[in-house]
């Protein structure tokens, strides 16, 4: 595929001050993301403090401004902190103006715990996001997962066309290598999209493969904070741009959000 769709995913989680330390203005940076390049923004419910919280007053304002000013589209997290119930994780879904959900296919070791997803919970958010009306964005953790999408499918929980993330390096999980990405590859249903995302990758460079295979790429402070020149990137915008650099070298054509729904299956705003 020559077109290329740029996610940006600004906010890092919790215990992560080293991608970037201190608030942020989650609206400003998606804003200047969509200038930059990126059609799809992943985010998650915080509160002032940029912690997670099941309160959207935060989530809904910055989801108006950025709605006031681009039409990117908007993706809600369901990940959520460890003592929020299934419901709580899916409070975004209730927001106007999200037009996607994640959707986590399947349990994974993370940093120094589980991130835990068992098959119920995850036929619960599918659930939620289709009385929702969402676009699923299916997080692809091990090739293991694909078992989910195909009981998910055959229960009509989902539908083509597939989005799904494959993602890589999240510390004590499946490190990135180019034969895992074909194993993954391998598996994709005909006409899905397919983004990686990569943690602490290193800037653009570290998605070259997926460029070149026709993937999507997902970047921002909270996956990682550095540059191809392998500096630190100022803003999110930053990041966007190194993958549009990278992208226009190698002949890839990076589409704004109207063509984005249309390659995701996503209804026009």
């Amino acid at each position: 595929m020559k077109e290329l769709i740029i996610c940006t995913a600004p906010y890092p989680g919790e215990k992560q001050e080293e991608k970037y330390p201190g608030a942020m203005n989650v609206a400003e940076e998606v804003i200047n993301c969509s200038k930059a390049g990126a059609s799809l923004a992943h985010l998650h419910v915080r509160d002032q403090k940029g912690l997670q919280t099941t309160d959207t007053t935060w989530f809904s304002r910055d989801v108006e401004t950025i709605r006031e000013q681009c039409s990117i589209i908007i993706e809600g997290s369901t990940g959520g902190a460890p003592e929020h119930t299934l419901a709580e994780r899916c409070v975004s879904f209730t927001v106007p103006g999200t037009e996607m959900g994640s959707l986590n296919l399947g349990s994974v070791n993370m940093f120094d715990g589980v991130y835990n997803n068992r098959y119920a919970d995850i036929q619960y958010y599918a659930g939620e996001l289709k009385q929702h009306n969402l676009k699923p964005f299916l997080d692809c953790f091990d090739l293991s997962h694909f078992s989910a999408v195909s009981k998910l499918w055959a229960e009509e929980l989902i539908a083509p066309p597939f989005v799904f993330g494959f993602i890589f390096d999240v510390p004590n999980a499946l490190p990135y290598r180019e034969k895992y990405l074909d194993f993954l590859l391998q598996e994709i249903p005909s006409e899905s999209v397919w983004f990686q995302v990569r943690h602490h990758a290193e800037g653009a460079l570290g998605f070259i493969d997926a460029i070149e295979k026709g993937g999507h790429i997902r970047v921002g402070y909270e996956d990682g904070p550095f540059l191809s020149d392998g500096s630190r990137a100022e803003t999110n915008a930053r990041l966007v741009e190194d993958v549009v650099n990278e992208a226009e070298k190698r002949g890839r054509t990076v589409v704004g959000p109207e063509r984005a729904r249309e390659l995701m299956g996503i209804p026009k705003l």
